[in-house]
């Protein structure tokens, strides 16, 4: 009986760590993405329900992301999105254009056939992405090329195989979710083809094994798209100031508060907040 609970208690805390992984893993892609969106509160009973776990490993999820700064956890309330200020976006994008310029001269130096094929297809997508915006006019591709985007990238840190670099710009992309840079870019084909563009003359000198010329065009390739995200964060910002302005002086004010990503509980609206976009 002993060895038998022993057992039981060993394979319980298995579970229960893989179910925190789990939840961990959904809702970091789910915030970087943009399918949660900045400002939405988070509550434990409903991520519950939605991973099909218990609570413990959703607070123990919601812990992680509090001390990585993605959320913030109010008691009796749940975690709440935090989205980057302009500044914080100013200030990311100068540690990323550095590290981003490295992951490109290593890339150029060390990169292989497969993931030179697999940078010229994500290259190829992103073109092609842009190319159906401006033909049929239709802004709804952003997952399209922003996926397309992101894999351009990814190969570029996966060739410059430093893994130590790699988990750096993991967890400094974990503090930028992506519908920040939608928000930004949305719509906009003149900066999509600039960014477009970029990528042409990044490409060909990682494929031209020219070291130094990539680092250059990729430190440039951020600041410029940093640049981009932080007028577009400081517009929304003011935008919304003078949108809530109205809403103070009047009785209600309840829709003037963060929403709930999903369900009524504890006073919080059960309704999604609009993505960023």
């Amino acid at each position: 009986m002993t060895s038998n609970a022993a057992d039981g208690s060993h394979y319980d805390v298995e579970v229960k760590l893989s179910s925190t992984d789990r939840v961990l893993t959904e809702l970091q892609k789910s915030i970087i993405t943009g399918a949660i969106p900045i400002g939405t509160w988070l509550r434990h009973s409903a991520l519950a329900k939605d991973y099909g776990v218990s609570r413990t490993p959703v607070r123990e999820a919601l812990r992680v992301l509090a001390a990585q700064g993605v959320v913030t956890i109010v008691p009796n309330r749940g975690a709440r999105v935090n989205g980057p200020s302009s500044r914080d976006i100013r200030e990311l994008g100068e540690v990323r254009s550095e590290l981003q310029g490295l992951a490109a001269e290593l890339a150029a130096e060390r990169i292989n056939d497969a993931q030179l094929s697999r940078m010229h297809h994500a290259w190829d997508a992103f073109r092609c992405s842009l190319d159906t915006v401006e033909r049929t006019d239709r802004h709804d591709l952003a997952d399209m090329w922003g996926d397309a985007n992101e894999d351009f990238h990814s190969v570029i840190v996966e060739a410059a195989g430093n893994h130590q670099l790699s988990l750096t710009l993991m967890d400094l992309h974990r503090r930028m979710p992506r519908n920040l840079s939608f928000g930004a870019y949305a719509g906009n084909t003149h900066l999509l083809r600039k960014n477009l563009a970029e990528h042409d003359r990044i490409g060909q000198a990682i494929a031209d094994h020219d070291a130094s010329t990539a680092r250059r065009l990729m430190a440039a390739h951020f600041k410029h798209a940093n640049q981009a995200t932080a007028r577009w964060v400081e517009s929304r910002v003011q935008d919304e100031q003078e949108s809530i302005r109205p809403i103070q002086n009047s009785e209600d004010v309840t829709s003037a508060r963060p929403v709930s990503y999903s369900g009524d509980q504890d006073g919080v609206p059960a309704q999604h907040s609009g993505k960023l976009l």
